[in-house]
């Protein structure tokens, strides 16, 4: 009997020679079925692939150079991260569209690097990372714009601000290396780094700037204009005869903010007046008051705490004036021949910081005085320690004594 000749089962031939391949829905009901499993035909066998999501990145760090007076009275130019200050992505999500805000932070706290994000379905057309002088809503640096007729010039909420620049079709990760704050700027993002050192001790579990507040916290705003008309002071009223413009922000001009003291000594200001809660002692015989000599209680007492502000936050004993001129305030060296007693400002901050220091009667630190100021508004100098202290069970006796004798203060 002659043989019949049969196309293989697993290899069938179309006319040709081609290999007929089965349909893959075909080929995957034939397998169910196969299985003897039972499978409704409306059951789609396919679905769509959603698009996948696209991260986009513009990493890098973000610097300033700057003048330093506490370098010297040279004020070497010298370089250093910008710290919490806020950035924002900006970007296209088409080439048609117009730029928008995409993401926003805070650079790092520790070396001002930063990592701007941004996750969507197609990948970015432009982007670039916006940093403002500003942190948080914690404190700002204003005076970039233009103020009203009548008023100084510095008197205006614009921040100041700058751009990366653009990047076209970013994708992935892309690394802009060290990021440098424009040279007519650089001020000012240094006030902004440099509040940080007041805010990390400012002694308080609050993420606002006093135990007073623990939510909606008060922000601190520092005015700075190069071309200022005027600066170096904190816009409050020093008593109920004295006209201000009002703001409650600290005023610099030029190159004030070149020492880090002189910023955080009109913050100091400030930042008494929070810890009163938004209460200020009068203060009399403060036009011309200096380091060296003082002409009342009440002014040494409010510039020797500004002072003693300054140099806690800095870890120093020092006053350092915006041209590098420096003052070690606990060398007797410096101070000998400089007046004495509690209307010399300089003696109240000696005082206070030996009072907090390591080897002091108050713990090492000053929060107990903070807490004692969100209670009581002490006049000057001597009702701090002579009757404010005691209420807070800290010291007038003893080391206390000792420190503000050694002050040429004497009660």
């Amino acid at each position: 009997m002659p043989h019949r000749s049969r196309l293989s089962p697993t290899s069938p031939k179309r006319a040709g020679g081609r290999h007929a391949v089965l349909p893959k829905r075909r080929t995957l009901l034939a397998a169910v079925l196969a299985a003897g499993t039972g499978l409704a035909l409306t059951t789609p066998l396919m679905t769509g692939t959603a698009a996948a999501a696209t991260t986009t990145c513009l990493n890098g760090s973000l610097s300033y150079d700057h003048y330093s007076a506490e370098a010297g009275t040279n004020k070497p130019l010298v370089t250093q991260q910008a710290r919490n200050t806020n950035w924002e992505l900006w970007g296209k999500t088409s080439p048609s569209s117009q730029a928008q805000r995409l993401a926003g932070g805070l650079t790092n706290h520790n070396n001002g690097s930063f990592s701007a994000c941004y996750t969507g379905s197609t990948n970015l057309s432009e982007a670039y990372v916006r940093f403002y002088s500003s942190s948080g809503t914690l404190w700002r640096v204003v005076g970039a714009g233009t103020a009203n007729t009548g008023d100084p010039n510095w008197k205006n909420t614009t921040q100041y601000a700058f751009n990366t620049t653009t990047r076209t079709y970013p994708a992935g990760s892309v690394n802009l290396g060290t990021v440098k704050v424009p040279t007519n700027m650089q001020r000012a993002f240094k006030i902004v780094d440099t509040l940080n050192e007041l805010y990390w001790k400012r002694g308080t579990s609050s993420s606002c700037w006093t135990a007073n507040q623990t939510s909606a916290c008060d922000a601190l705003t520092v005015a700075w204009r190069q071309d200022g008309t005027d600066g170096g002071y904190w816009d409050h009223p020093s008593n109920p005869g004295d006209t201000s413009n009002g703001t409650d922000w600290v005023v610099l001009q030029g190159d004030n903010p070149d020492s880090k003291h002189l910023i955080l000594h009109e913050a100091g200001h400030w930042f008494q007046w929070q810890l009163h809660g938004k209460k200020w002692p009068p203060v009399y015989g403060c036009e011309n008051h200096n380091l060296s000599y003082g002409d009342s209680t009440t002014c040494a007492w409010t510039e020797g705490f500004a002072s003693a502000v300054a140099a806690y936050a800095l870890g120093d004993g020092n006053y350092v004036f915006d041209n590098g001129a420096t003052y070690n305030l606990l060398d007797s060296n410096t101070t000998r021949n400089w007046g004495t007693g509690d209307k010399v400002e300089s003696r109240v901050t000696a005082s206070l910081l030996q009072l907090w220091g390591p080897n002091g009667p108050d713990g090492g630190n000053w929060n107990k005085t903070l807490t004692l100021m969100n209670k009581y508004v002490s006049g000057d100098f001597r009702q701090y320690f002579t009757e404010h202290r005691p209420k807070e069970g800290l010291s007038t006796t003893g080391t206390a004594k000792t420190v503000i004798n050694n002050n040429t203060i004497v009660y």
